[in-house]
């Protein structure tokens, strides 16, 4: 049986989404304190922060069913933030890959790969953002991942977009969505490399960008050593503003749990020049992620450059 709050959260987003074939959307955010769901096309994810229940587990196929998808997969959370490369699954008999699109673009998703299948959807609305901002703009991603911000600003116009993550498997999957868009990604770059070893590369050569979008996860290996965001936020700012143009555009984004929203930006802005940076109005989250009350949700800032 679905439970009461799941199948009202599913009611809620029939009245604000088409729930078509290939749609992706959160179907459960706030209305449970331990499980998520997001649909991916045919397929949907289940994120459990903590070890989910018997009657859960019974119920995801009734739900996913429900919501017009076909395959469902729980992914237990939790490791995160300590071991990233631990997993552990719950699915049914699903594809290793398949393809959902989000506003026009399509994504190549994958079960195998990470604790998510490869799109965060609590940055919908940042994407959007970022591609209505990128028209001929030259634009770093760091921590890229699988791209999407990548594809967006390239779909928005962007005159060149430099994709730099220390996963090589990431960055081919980041290419794979620029070709299943019929994205010239011989245009645009994909570095394996350590960010912040990035960043200086560039310092140095005095290459610089209008738009730099940083996601960095909460914590990292990499050869500039390990890497903590409450640690090292500050020395990654120094490093990003050393790069961005005047009049450039800085958005920087984590999931890190011991910040809020508000203790977030005022740690960013802290760390940069107050008279030399303005903060920018982002959009309201979507209407199917809510409004980032819990300790995993992302927190975001925009900040426009003198």
């Amino acid at each position: 049986m679905i439970p009461d709050h799941w199948q009202r959260a599913l009611e809620q987003r029939r009245q604000h989404f088409d729930l078509t074939e290939t749609a992706t959307l959160r179907l459960l955010h706030a209305e449970d304190p331990h499980i998520r769901c997001d649909r991916f096309g045919p397929v949907c994810w289940f994120y459990c922060y903590g070890e989910p229940r018997s009657d859960h587990l019974a119920a995801m196929p009734l739900f996913t069913e429900a919501a017009g998808g076909q395959y469902w997969c729980a992914q237990h959370m939790q490791q995160r933030g300590r071991d990233p490369q631990a997993r552990q699954q719950h699915y049914d008999d699903m594809p290793d890959e398949w393809v959902a699109t989000e506003e026009g673009l399509s994504f190549y998703l994958r079960r195998t790969q990470g604790l998510s299948p490869g799109l965060f959807l609590d940055q919908r609305a940042n994407r959007r953002w970022l591609r209505t901002a990128s028209s001929g703009c030259l634009v770093l991603n760091l921590f890229s991942y699988t791209g999407g911000f990548s594809l967006n600003a390239a779909a928005g116009g962007a005159q060149q977009v430099v994709s730099v993550d220390l996963s090589r498997p990431s960055l081919d999957w980041s290419r794979a969505n620029f070709s299943l868009n019929d994205i010239d990604d011989t245009q645009h770059e994909f570095w394996s490399a350590d960010a912040r070893y990035f960043l200086r590369g560039c310092a140095k050569r005095g290459r610089r960008f209008d738009i730099v979008v940083c996601d960095p996860p909460s914590f990292g290996r990499g050869p500039s050593g390990v890497f903590r965001i409450e640690k090292d936020l500050d020395d990654m700012l120094d490093q990003i503003d050393a790069v961005l143009n005047s009049n450039g555009i800085l958005f920087f984004s984590t999931n890190y749990e011991q910040w809020g929203q508000r203790a977030f930006v005022e740690r960013v802005q802290r760390a940069l020049p107050p008279a030399r940076y303005r903060v920018l109005n982002l959009p309201l989250p979507d209407a199917d992620v809510g409004s980032g009350l819990a300790a995993h949700d992302v927190k975001a800032i925009a900040l426009s450059k003198a």
